[in-house]
């Protein structure tokens, strides 16, 4: 997603830097990257009210509302991927101690909500978390364990899980890694909690300042493999990350060639069933991380199939009204099918012999009169936007509408009818349009005259934060929360109500960067 320009707060981005082995090209840094400047404001940008991010991940970082205010600003130290096996095709970490200017954007962004402390009553995120997790225990046992005393001297601040080849779907080969700052100490505490639960046996295994933890059994043998080699030696994971960026509070890795297959064997014969086992391509690195004006998952994906790596064009989403309340618009979709089709063909054909049926594609097309997947390219075409513009939802049918840029319009028109004629549409209610390759649908006139006419949707303050450039879009979507938050005038209350008012945006934005490689992001904008 391509953000406002933005410098640097110390005149450098911070990333974390995994070790790279020995004879392996450093990674270029690139991809998605986010500023650690925590003044630079868009224009128009407006300060924060009310309660704006709750939950867990506001627990994490910020704590009581100014927990990163007092902390060091290093964000240094080993990260759990330093002392996790480097044969995970899975691994997800939490990290309340992220880089400095991830620290001062949740504060900029977080710090002036005073329903922060009062809602999460505690300055340190790491009690807040130990207390949801031995509220949600049953065991007496755990309940007796003091924070105060037995967890705080030891715990740190990271931790981090991942998946390994093997283990069965009882007990997959997990391993977690949870940093602390006396190994004895958490050694005597880990071993009286792991006791609580007789059922379920475990390892526990130290090494360089994190506790290890995985199924009984396979401690030793997940230190040995660490010992051959950790996953942030591994060359594929390094190169992945450098370019996601900063990875914020929270980041993840996927490995889809081998993991889509590793899941299927754990789930049984109903897991991700539709997905082929062979033939998956591809990594995806994600991360939740802080701007001064937003909260945002960020990803990349690269290594993909090659053959559906389409460029798009979010030209149309940012053409729409200004006085759009929501909209999603897919791009080239068209030429997305003819590489996936096949693929997608057999998960289609995957799920509904898992129900006993047989030819889902035949009987479509029988159905509905249409051949696939040449009509479904003609329908969603070259650009396919459904938006809603600001009404007050008082008509027995709101209004919406939708415009699709196709090859062929008129046939595009012919078959948009048509599937709305089968899902019991009345004709009276739609307007069709045909302006040369654009067909515009809405459900009333005025509207479809309006997304003829078009708009600067894409100048708006709120669009440039939650969406971005939508240049090189292939899917987007947009809310305007603030005109959800009129929508909702009378029905909210208490936290619910302040938590809306606090909310300006959300958008969503995914672009092709390269062949079989591409990019994500999902953003949370704040008054």
């Amino acid at each position: 997603m391509t953000e406002p320009t933005r410098g640097p707060a110390d005149g450098s981005a911070q990333h974390y830097t995994y070790p790279t082995p020995a004879g392996t090209a450093e990674p270029v840094p690139g991809g998605v990257a986010l500023s650690d400047d925590p003044q630079a404001t868009p224009t128009g940008g407006r300060r924060r009210t009310g309660l704006l991010v709750g939950g867990v991940v506001t627990a994490l970082v910020l704590g009581g509302g100014g927990a990163f205010a007092f902390q060091a600003l290093s964000g240094g130290g080993s990260q759990p991927a330093e002392v996790l096996p480097g044969d995970a095709y899975a691994y997800v970490r939490l990290d309340i101690d992220p880089s400095a200017g991830q620290k001062i954007a949740a504060v900029r962004f977080l710090g002036s909500l005073p329903q922060v402390k009062d809602t999460l009553g505690s300055d340190d995120p790491r009690k807040k978390l130990w207390e949801m997790a031995s509220k949600s225990s049953s065991n007496d046992c755990t309940a007796k364990l003091s924070y105060d005393t037995d967890i705080a001297p030891w715990l740190g601040d990271r931790i981090g899980a991942a998946i390994r080849p093997g283990g069965t779907e009882s007990a997959p080969n997990v391993a977690l890694a949870i940093q602390v700052k006396d190994e004895g100490a958490a050694k005597d505490t880990l071993t009286r909690l792991f006791a609580c639960n007789k059922k379920d046996k475990t390892d526990l295994r130290m090494k360089d300042g994190y506790a290890i933890v995985t199924p009984a059994g396979v401690g030793d043998a997940t230190l040995a493999a660490v010992d051959k080699g950790s996953l942030a030696q591994n060359p594929t994971f390094s190169e992945d990350m450098t370019s996601l960026g900063e990875q914020g509070v929270m980041s993840a890795w996927f490995d889809m060639g081998r993991g889509i297959a590793e899941l299927q064997k754990l789930g049984g014969p109903s897991a991700m069933g539709a997905v082929p086992a062979t033939g998956a391509k591809g990594r995806v690195a994600a991360a939740v991380r802080f701007d001064a004006d937003y909260v945002e998952m960020a990803g990349v994906v690269r290594g993909a199939d090659a053959t559906t790596s389409v460029k798009g064009d979010g030209a149309e989403m940012a053409s729409l009204p200004a006085d759009t309340l929501a909209a999603v618009n897919v791009s080239g979709a068209d030429k997305m099918l003819d590489g996936a089709w096949p693929q997608l063909k057999k998960q289609i054909e995957g799920l509904a012999s898992a129900n006993g049926e047989s030819d889902p594609i035949g009987q479509v097309e029988q159905q509905l009169d249409i051949k696939l997947p040449d009509d479904l390219k003609v329908l969603l075409g070259r650009s396919f936007t459904l938006s809603m513009p600001d009404q007050d939802l008082k008509s027995d049918v709101p209004v919406l509408g939708a415009k699709v840029v196709s090859s062929d319009a008129k046939r595009a028109d012919e078959l948009a009818g048509r599937l709305m004629e089968t899902a019991g549409a009345s004709s009276d209610v739609l307007t069709h349009k045909v302006d040369g390759d654009k067909v515009f649908v809405a459900t009333t006139p005025d509207y479809a005259d309006d997304l003829k006419a078009g708009g600067r949707l894409g100048d708006s303050d709120s669009f440039k934060l939650a969406v971005g450039d939508v240049s090189s879009s292939t899917v987007s979507f947009f809310v305007d929360l603030d005109k959800v938050d009129k929508l909702a005038q009378g029905q909210l209350h208490g936290e619910g109500k302040t938590f809306l008012e606090s909310l300006r945006a959300l958008g969503f934005n995914s672009s092709t960067t390269g062949s079989g490689e591409g990019s994500f992001g999902l953003r949370l904008v704040g008054n």
